[in-house]
């Protein structure tokens, strides 16, 4: 039920965005004009194109889609979410004025990863340089927020789509979306055990004038560090995407 509101919510934002495309588009020229379903790997979404002429169309597209799914990274298992969230503006080229096209734009890039690692106590985590061990009855949970990119992130891609006046149209599109570097951010809370010179020490890490406290939080400053290289491929996010949909 969660997942299905926060999509119920990001696709009427892009169709109250994709209605405000389309009125924006001079009516006179309406029979240019076409509305297609999407799904692919940016989710699920809704696009409006502009037919300019034989060799060029211009497309207006929003996606958004959002599940729940567990990962590992750096030794901590995380119960993770990811958030889907791309609006984009595409120029597509047919040079031989057929079904074929290739394509280049930008996208409003929104895509992240939120993570959770938490216990009910005496689990074990390797972060940065040290191991601590969660707390019962105050447990140790280590939040991490992954932006999968910079904001504005560039596109090229090749494609296949119907040309025609008027009609069904049907597509496939393969392409790269140039994201950038992934930006992480990891929290922790709670409380933790760490050995120091082989005896048990116990800290909140609240306590912010604990050295104990000021080791971790370099230890997490290394940990976000080793799970951005770790997920650096995400710098060319792949792009596959199925659409069907009509043209006025």
């Amino acid at each position: 039920m969660k997942n299905f509101t926060i999509f119920s919510r990001h696709l009427n934002s892009t169709v109250f965005s994709l209605g405000i495309i389309l009125l924006s588009i001079n009516m006179a020229y309406a029979e240019n004009i076409g509305v297609s379903a999407k799904a692919g790997t940016l989710g699920l979404g809704l696009e409006a194109d502009y037919k300019i002429n034989e060799d060029f169309n211009i497309r207006f597209q929003a996606n958004a889609y959002n599940y729940e799914d567990d990962f590992e990274e750096d030794g901590i298992d995380y119960d993770g979410e990811i958030d889907l969230s791309a609006a984009g503006i595409i120029l597509d080229w047919r040079p031989f004025q057929s079904t074929f096209r290739i394509s280049a734009g930008l996208y409003n890039n929104g895509n992240k990863l939120v993570g959770k690692a938490t216990d009910i106590g005496n689990e074990i985590y390797d972060i940065g340089d040290e191991e601590y061990r969660s707390v019962i009855g105050d447990p140790l949970v280590i939040d991490a927020n992954i932006e999968l990119g910079k904001g504005t992130a560039g596109y090229l891609g090749v494609g296949w789509g119907n040309a025609e006046p008027s009609g069904w149209m049907f597509s496939f599109e393969l392409g790269v979306l140039f994201t950038g570097k992934p930006d992480v951010s990891i929290d922790a809370r709670g409380s933790a055990v760490v050995l120091v010179n082989g005896i048990e020490q116990q800290f909140s890490v609240s306590d912010s004038s604990n050295p104990l406290v000021q080791e971790l939080n370099e230890n997490i400053r290394i940990e976000e560090s080793n799970l951005e290289d770790d997920i650096s491929d995400f710098e060319m996010y792949p792009v596959i995407t199925f659409g069907i949909g009509y043209r006025f």
